[in-house]
């Protein structure tokens, strides 16, 4: 009996420990995530000033030739070959 009340007390004073330690440590691993996470999302790019706008354009976009004959579009109609001939 006193081995299982032995038992009991270490895994009390085992557990309230971890969870007073938790209470302190648990932030400052969240804020830590937090900035690592931050950091990773936001490469290091200049800020560019508001209102500022730049266009890039690929050299591949500009090299095609935008003369070239594709053909000649020709309009048509459906015909339903389900109605009778009148």
């Amino acid at each position: 009996m006193a081995g299982l009340v032995k038992s009991i007390l270490i895994f009390l004073v085992v557990y309230y420990s971890i969870r007073f330690l938790l209470r302190f440590l648990f932030p400052f691993f969240l804020r830590s995530f937090i900035r690592k996470t931050q950091r990773n999302m936001n490469p290091q790019k200049p800020r560019k000033q508001e209102g500022e706008v730049t266009i890039e354009k690929d050299s591949a976009s500009r090299k095609k030739s935008t003369t070239s004959n594709v053909g000649e579009y020709v309009d048509f109609e459906e015909i339903d070959d389900n109605q009778k001939p009148s």
